[in-house]
């Protein structure tokens, strides 16, 4: 049988901005394994909602022996943006879900399903060294696809206005050791405005550091 830990945050719903309807209940569940697929217990959850111009920390609990969780907080009246953190420890990384929106429940529930932690001792930090050759070009769009700690997961895309990303002399990403990464990126000309795309493979070995550097 599954021990499941809630805890309500209802003392914040006080606060300014955000206000709710404490008879209706909305539902997070998940599940979190490491890289090998197993459970993970412990492991703090919790739940915030903004708008433009509040925020709540909303809900809190712990994943069971299953490495299971499930948080029940009350319904927003005046906000649909909703983000999740899967907190880690000081053994495992953390994993945030990000613009969860009213859309994406059914049945008053979201189920993120499972959640992959990179044990500590397993990372591998990844500095990419991005070496304009050329000074009309620019990095557009850059991405990693593997197993990646302390991720940032966008659950609906964000808005182009409202999120820009910016890349420098160098790029900062702590991955799992001993895996090959996917990586794809965009470089735009700034004098005839075309877009070329590349995909390359990243090898990351047991090293606790490892290097890479695009030359655009």
């Amino acid at each position: 049988m599954k021990k499941i830990i809630p805890f309500f945050i209802l003392g914040l719903l006080y606060s300014c901005q955000i206000q709710y309807d404490v008879s209706t209940r909305y539902v997070f569940e998940g599940q979190v394994q490491d890289r090998n697929g197993n459970s993970i217990e412990n492991i703090p959850v919790e739940v915030w909602i903004y708008n433009d111009h509040d925020s709540d920390f909303i809900g809190y609990t712990e994943t069971n022996f299953d490495g299971y969780y499930e948080l029940v907080i009350p319904k927003p009246k005046n906000e649909t943006d909703f983000e999740i953190k899967v907190k880690g420890s000081s053994i495992f990384s953390k994993v945030d879900y990000v613009n969860i929106f009213e859309t994406d429940f059914l049945d008053h529930k979201v189920t993120i399903g499972q959640t992959t932690l990179v044990a500590a001792d397993d990372i591998s930090n990844l500095v990419i060294t991005l070496d304009q050759i050329n000074l009309e070009n620019n990095i557009t769009s850059l991405e990693l696809t593997g197993i990646i700690a302390d991720q940032i997961i966008w659950v609906n895309p964000p808005e182009e206005e409202n999120y820009t990303p910016y890349y420098f002399e160098s790029y900062h990403k702590p991955v799992a050791k001993n895996q090959t990464l996917n990586l794809n990126y965009e470089v735009r000309n700034g004098n005839t405005g075309q877009t070329a795309v590349f995909n390359e493979t990243i090898v990351i070995d047991s090293n606790d550091l490892t290097e890479y550097t695009i030359n655009y």
